[in-house]
C-alpha cells in the first residue's frame, strides 16, 4: 500500500453509520414501486451541511465535502515529499491534494449510494412517504425514510438512541443488543407516529 493511499484511508474514516438494520423490506406487506417518481427526480443541495443529492428514476446517491489542513509532520501527509499537487479517486471518493512545503491540504467528496434498484433495492411508498429499502446482504436492509414537500426531500434515518429504543419496545425486543428488526405493518406506523427516523436533513432542489 503507498503512503498516499495509507494518507487518505487514515483520514476518512466515517463513523455516522446507523446500526439499525431490518429482517425484510420496510413497511411490511406494502407493495414495491417500480421507479423514483418523476416529481423527485433531480439535484438538490443540503440546508444542513455541504451535502448535495442526486435523484434519477432509479438511483440516488448522496455526496458530501469535507477538508483537512494540517502539517506535513504532523499527520499521515509526511508520506507526500515535496511541493504536490494531484486528485485522483479513491473507491467512492474524489481527492484533492496539496502539499507545500511542510503544509498539506485535503478536499475530498465522498458518495455514497443511498438507492439503487440494479442491486436490488426495493422502494416503497406509505402514507405519502416512501422507505428507500438498501439491500445489505440476504434477508439484512438499510432503511431510509424520504419525505417530499413542495421542491425539497427530507432523509431521515434510525441512529439516535430515543429512536432505537422506541423501537425495541414497540417490537419488544427485550435485548439492548439487537440492533436487527422485523416490525409489523402497525409497529412501523406506531413508530412514525412518534416521529421515528428523527436523524434527518432537509435537501432543496435546484434543478
Amino acid at each position: 500500500m503507498t503512503n498516499k493511499t495509507i494518507f487518505l484511508a487514515t483520514l476518512v474514516l466515517y463513523s455516522c453509520i446507523d446500526q439499525v438494520r431490518f429482517e425484510e423490506p420496510q413497511p411490511e406487506g406494502q407493495s414495491n414501486e417500480k421507479k423514483i417518481p418523476k416529481r423527485l427526480i433531480g439535484h438538490y443541495i443540503s440546508l444542513n451541511d455541504s451535502a448535495e443529492l442526486k435523484v434519477t428514476n432509479r438511483l440516488i446517491i448522496k455526496s458530501s465535502i469535507s477538508v483537512f489542513s494540517g502539517k506535513v509532520d504532523s499527520t499521515d501527509m509526511k508520506g507526500i515529499k515535496g511541493d504536490t499537487i494531484y486528485s485522483t479517486l479513491e473507491d467512492n471518493m474524489k481527492v484533492d491534494v496539496r502539499v507545500t512545503g511542510d503544509s498539506g491540504f485535503l478536499r475530498w467528496r465522498h458518495y455514497d449510494t443511498l438507492f439503487d434498484v440494479s442491486r436490488g433495492d426495493i422502494l416503497r411508498k406509505y402514507k405519502g412517504r416512501y422507505f428507500l429499502n438498501e439491500k445489505v446482504s440476504a434477508n439484512v436492509w438499510r432503511v431510509t425514510l424520504l419525505t417530499n414537500i413542495h421542491k425539497a426531500v427530507t432523509l431521515g434515518t434510525i441512529s439516535v438512541k430515543n429512536d432505537i429504543d422506541n423501537l425495541r419496545d414497540l417490537t419488544e425486543t427485550k435485548s439492548d443488543t439487537v440492533f436487527s428488526f422485523r416490525p409489523t405493518k402497525k409497529e412501523m406506523k406506531k413508530f412514525l407516529n412518534a416521529k421515528g427516523f428523527s436523524d434527518s436533513n432537509t435537501f432543496i432542489k435546484i434543478n
